[in-house]
């Protein structure tokens, strides 16, 4: 018994590997890694892109809901949650003017005609209280610009205001009243004066404005800071003085409806 030998025995463990719950760190990593490097080379080519490709990215970031092109209006450029109407129109580009696209709009939004400019509209009220004497129209967006005969304020070769010049006044007092601009008023002669070989043009043409002007300031139609008076003596005719018609034509008051100052 004593020579028997002893049994050994030998327990082998398995080794682990690395792969337990560490095995899927590298993907994150990596994914890391991948989105990093998307991104550079996105900045990369925004930087080595045109102008025009910037401004479109620019414009989609701050504008999801307003489809991009050139030229667009200045309201564009405000940025508006999606679903704000702020016009009416038939289709993307021309009803809302670039603004909103019609799956956008609500359902009540229906195309309307755009509304006519206040100044085409007091272009046909001066042309109906004047009775159809004002001529020489200038109709834009920041201005309305009449002129009207020097008959229907002064007598001929008179500077001061005819004691039946009152009826066209206050029509044109009621006229600018209610108009929030400012009002420049000059008067216009033939070349008459100056043929004379003295300044006697500008000093009678703006005698006859300043009349016009305090008149219209002392009825209470428009205050001193909103209406200008000038004297443009013959320097800016508008027909031939060869001829009778001409000089009539040219011996007016010009008056301009401003939205801007006068300068």
């Amino acid at each position: 018994m004593a020579d028997k030998k002893a049994i050994i025995v030998i327990k082998k463990k398995k080794g682990g590997a690395h792969g337990g719950a560490h095995g899927g760190a590298w993907k994150v990593a990596y994914a890391d890694f991948v989105t990093a490097m998307m991104c550079f080379f996105l900045v990369m080519w925004l930087m080595g892109a045109d102008e025009e490709t910037k401004k479109a990215v620019e414009h989609y970031f701050n504008h999801p809901n307003t489809p991009y092109k050139q030229g667009k209006d200045r309201n564009a450029d405000i940025i508006k949650p999606l679903g704000d109407n702020t016009a009416e129109g038939e289709s993307i580009l021309n009803g809302l003017e670039g603004l909103q696209p019609d799956d956008l709009s609500p359902a009540e939004a229906k195309p309307t005609s755009k509304p006519q400019s206040e100044h085409a509209e007091m272009k046909e009220l001066v042309e109906e209280q004047m009775d159809n004497q004002a001529y020489a129209f200038d109709v834009q967006v920041e201005y309305l610009k009449f002129s009207l005969p020097e008959g229907l304020f002064f007598r001929p070769g008179e500077y001061k205001l005819a004691p039946d010049s009152s009826k066209y006044l206050g029509r044109i007092g009621q006229i600018v009243k209610g108009y929030k601009g400012y009002v420049n008023i000059a008067a216009h002669v033939d070349d008459s004066l100056d043929s004379r070989g003295k300044r006697d043009g500008y000093e009678f043409s703006t005698a006859r404005a300043v009349s016009i002007m305090n008149a219209m300031v002392e009825k209470n139609y428009i205050s001193d800071e909103r209406v200008f008076a000038a004297g443009m003596g013959s320097k800016r005719s508008i027909a031939s003085n060869e001829t009778v018609d001409g000089r009539n034509k040219n011996r007016r008051i010009e008056f301009t409806l401003s939205l801007e100052k006068p300068r």
